[in-house]
C-alpha cells in the first residue's frame, strides 16, 4: 500500500512538474512520462482492444512463424528482455502498426505484398524499432495532455482508461508518429534485419513495392501511407543506410518457409 501511494505521488509530482511547459514531439526529444513497466503495464488491455476492433488470424503455424521472425528482430534491440507479441489482422489492405507494450500487429495484404522475406522483415524492423525507440509512449506523453495521461497511468477511473486505450488502438491517438521517428524507425529497423542475417535492400524494395502499389491499386495502400508518410528523402535517408553493409552470399534474401507463410496468408 505504501509503495502504491510512492508511486501514485511520484506520477503525480512528474504530471505537475511540466504543466508550465511547452510539450514535446517525438522529434524534438523524445519527452516520455510513461516508464517500462508502466507500458507493459497496458499489455493485456491494449490486446482486447485490438480484439474488439479487428478480425484477428488465429492460424497456429502463421503465429507461430511471424512470432519466430519477430523475436529475432526484437532480439537486435536494447528492449529485448521484454514480453513482444506479434498478431496478424485478417484485412486485405498494406498495413502495419505498433502499440506500446511491445505489441505488433500485420495486416494479412501485407504479408501477400511482401514478396520475399528481407522485404518483410524490413517491414517488420520497422514497426519493432517504433516500440524500442518508444515513440508510442512519447506521443502519448504529447498528445494526449496532463490529465488524460495521469488517467491512464494511475488507472483510478477504468472506464476512462479503457476509452483512451480503445483511442490508441483505434488509430487516433497514435495515428501519425512524424517524420523523424520515421526515419529514426528506418534506421534501427534496418539495422536490426541486417544485424538478424537479412538482406537490409529489401527495405528498398519494399519501399519500390509500396510506391508502385500507391500508383497501380491506391486503395490498397491508403490506410498505409496515412500513418507512414513515404517521401524522396526517406527513401534517400534508407538507401545511404543500407549502402553502409557490404553485399554477402550469407545474407537471407527469401526462404520456402516464407512463400510458404505467404500462401497461407493468400488462402
Amino acid at each position: 500500500m505504501i509503495q502504491c501511494c510512492r508511486t501514485r505521488l511520484l506520477i503525480l509530482v512528474l504530471l505537475v512538474s511540466i504543466s508550465g511547459c511547452a510539450a514535446l514531439s517525438v522529434e524534438q526529444g523524445g519527452f516520455n512520462l510513461v516508464s517500462l513497466d508502466e507500458e507493459w503495464s497496458m499489455r493485456d488491455d491494449l490486446m482486447k482492444q485490438v480484439e474488439q476492433e479487428y478480425k484477428l488470424v488465429a492460424d497456429p503455424q502463421m503465429l507461430a512463424y511471424l512470432n519466430t521472425i519477430g523475436r529475432q528482430l526484437v532480439a537486435q534491440t536494447s528492449l529485448a528482455s521484454r514480453v513482444w507479441t506479434f498478431g496478424i489482422i485478417d484485412d486485405d489492405g498494406v498495413n502495419a502498426f505498433n502499440l506500446p507494450g511491445g505489441l505488433v500487429y500485420v495486416n494479412r495484404g501485407l504479408i501477400q505484398s511482401a514478396t520475399t522475406l528481407d522485404q518483410f522483415t524490413a517491414v517488420l524492423g520497422h514497426e519493432i524499432s517504433h516500440g524500442a525507440a518508444r515513440h508510442g509512449t512519447q506521443l502519448m506523453t504529447r498528445q494526449m495532455g496532463l490529465e488524460l495521461l495521469g488517467s491512464v497511468l494511475l488507472g483510478d477511473d477504468p472506464n476512462q482508461r479503457q476509452k483512451l486505450l480503445a483511442g490508441i488502438v483505434a488509430g487516433g491517438t497514435l495515428s501519425s508518429y512524424g517524420r523523424a521517428a520515421e526515419r529514426e524507425a528506418d534506421r534501427l529497423g534496418i539495422r536490426a534485419a541486417h544485424a538478424a542475417g537479412y538482406d537490409p535492400q529489401g527495405a528498398i524494395a519494399m519501399f519500390q513495392m509500396l510506391l508502385g502499389l500507391r500508383q497501380g491499386k491506391p486503395s490498397s495502400v491508403g490506410q498505409f501511407f496515412s500513418s507512414h508518410p513515404l517521401t524522396e528523402e526517406r527513401i534517400a535517408h534508407a538507401e545511404r543506410i543500407t549502402a553502409e553493409f557490404p553485399d554477402s552470399p550469407s545474407l537471407i534474401h527469401d526462404t520456402p518457409e516464407y512463400q510458404a507463410f505467404r500462401k497461407r496468408a493468400g488462402s
